[in-house]
């Protein structure tokens, strides 16, 4: 009995995480906790119903079957199934590309330290795009100067900075084999976040590159900190609920935002960067729309964690791109250069 009443708890959690797929977390904020946990309820899901197949309750397993078929989207987005969806195209150009939250561009050392820029120096994919990329306006840290002559082997790049003062600058940035034209900025309220888009002159073509920094949730140590007594539990969920519904909120205005530029494109497009949102998401949903997951597409039965947190990973990294163009040999780089992963692919035209 005690394996029926968890599965069917978990079957309703899972199927209200499939809810934030197509509702806002504004309007359904609970369900904002169990899309994060999609993956290990989805494993829970499985391992319950093998379990129940050993007990007097086996004729109740048919529940799993119907949880797995009415949340097929959300395990779609999740889990990669290149091969059998995407067909393989044949296209006569192609090039490589990085995205990569760099976490302050690896905390301000100096190049020949600073692990993320030997690590884009041993990789070189032909268009690098950054996020977080913090530089110093002391020379006692790494500035603006020493990483454009660090990574100059990519003759053309474009900073686009949301923090500009006088002891720092902080945003996004482009490194590129090919030219970068008609540069512009979408800019949002939130403190941190822009994303910056770009034209890429290419041989026989231009594909229009929009590199993201979406609002973070902004969870800390803190917010999992229950307390010692049921008031002060409920506090902490209520007060982590609310930076859930509000970074949410927040995100899905910027996707909407980006979405709406995508369309008016004259251009294929490649929309990269952190998106600070797992593919089980209203946000994920809006900036996929028209486009395709390189991930999904272009590598097989991953789940393709792009920032982990005391072992426990999520996908939050993404290179989505138009219908026109392919990917292939996509890579989520396990690299402890800073508190993301690095990802790439090989994108054809």
């Amino acid at each position: 009995m005690i394996v029926l009443i968890l599965h069917i708890i978990v079957s309703l959690c899972l199927l209200a995480a499939m809810l934030t797929v197509y509702l806002p977390s504004s309007v359904l904020p609970l369900p904002a906790w169990f899309a994060l946990a999609f993956e290990w309820l989805l494993a829970a899901e499985v391992v319950l119903c093998l379990l129940l197949l050993l007990t007097k309750q086996r004729r109740w397993s048919w529940l799993t079957p119907a949880v797995l078929l009415l949340c097929s989207a959300p395990i779609c987005y999740t889990v990669s199934h290149g091969s059998l969806f995407f067909p393989k195209r044949q296209m006569p150009h192609s090039f490589t590309l990085m995205s990569y939250n760099t976490h302050l561009m690896g905390g301000g050392t100096k190049p020949k330290q600073n692990r993320v820029i030997q690590y884009i120096l041993r990789t070189q994919p032909d268009i690098v795009c950054l996020q977080e990329v913090q530089v110093s306006k002391s020379s006692d840290h790494l500035t603006l100067a020493e990483l454009k002559e660090a990574l100059n082997v990519y003759p053309y790049t474009y900073f686009d900075f949301k923090i500009y003062n006088s002891r720092r600058q902080y945003g996004n940035a482009v490194f590129s084999r090919y030219p970068l034209i008609d540069k512009h900025t979408l800019r949002y309220e939130s403190k941190g976040n822009i994303t910056s888009v770009c034209n890429i002159v290419l041989p026989g073509d231009t594909i229009r590159l929009y590199t993201n920094h979406l609002e973070s949730n902004r969870l800390v140590h803190k917010d999992f900190e229950l307390g010692t007594t049921t008031e002060q539990a409920q506090s902490a969920f209520n007060s982590t609920t609310d930076k859930l519904i509000q970074a949410s909120h927040i995100r899905s205005e910027q996707a909407k935002a980006i979405s709406s530029d995508v369309e008016r494109s004259p251009y294929p497009v490649l929309v990269v960067g952190d998106m600070n949102t797992t593919p089980v998401s209203y946000t994920y949903r809006i900036l996929q729309r028209g486009l395709r997951d390189a991930f999904l597409e272009a590598s097989d039965g991953q789940v393709g964690h792009t920032f982990v947190k005391r072992g426990l990973g999520v996908r939050i990294d993404y290179i989505l791109h138009s219908r026109q163009l392919s990917a292939s040999d996509f890579e989520v780089q396990h690299v402890d250069y800073s508190d993301h992963y690095p990802i790439l692919t090989t994108i054809h035209y």
